[in-house]
């Protein structure tokens, strides 16, 4: 009765305490920095439920798994985070862009570019509208791989003798 709210704030703690390992260990991976995205996730408390922010946390395992080479094991990963994601509470819409996600780097990480046919079948018939995905969701696991852009050229000034009419 007295250790609920102990409990509790234990709890909130472990969830803020993991996101912000996961943050930092996506970071790290942006960078390049493999050795700084494995210790920064190993940061996570070890007690952890799925629903909360575990699905973030192993997420973020197999995004570094595809960062270390290890194709078959991160894609095993993204299949059970996929079939697992009906037990949080994120939104119908995060729950497909993130099964996308998911389809996405299992496509890039096959030889032969196909996803596993469980994969497929978990991301086969959904719809989500873009616009109500969390942004969060969107910076920390982007669909696809951008590049920094290079800014425009200006434009060509125009000659002196140009006829302005």
């Amino acid at each position: 009765m007295f250790g609920g709210r102990k409990a509790e704030e234990r709890r909130r703690e472990e969830i803020r305490v993991a996101g912000a390992a996961c943050d930092n260990a996506l970071a790290a991976l942006r960078a390049d920095n493999l050795s700084k995205a494995k210790a920064e996730l190993a940061a996570v408390p070890k007690r952890i439920d799925f629903a909360d922010i575990g699905w973030k946390v192993e997420l973020v395992a197999a995004m570094l798994d595809l960062a270390a080479s290890r194709r078959k094991q991160a894609v095993i990963r993204l299949t059970t985070i996929c079939s697992r994601l009906d037990e949080t509470d994120l939104s119908r819409d995060d729950k497909g862009y993130l099964r996308l996600f998911a389809l996405y780097r299992a496509i890039e990480a096959s030889k032969d570019g196909k996803a596993p046919q469980e994969l497929r079948d978990l991301v086969d018939d959904f719809r989500f509208d873009h616009t109500l995905v969390s942004a969060s969701l969107k910076a920390g696991f982007p669909l696809k791989k951008t590049e920094e852009a290079q800014p425009a050229p200006p434009p060509m000034a125009r000659p002196d003798t140009a006829d302005p009419f």
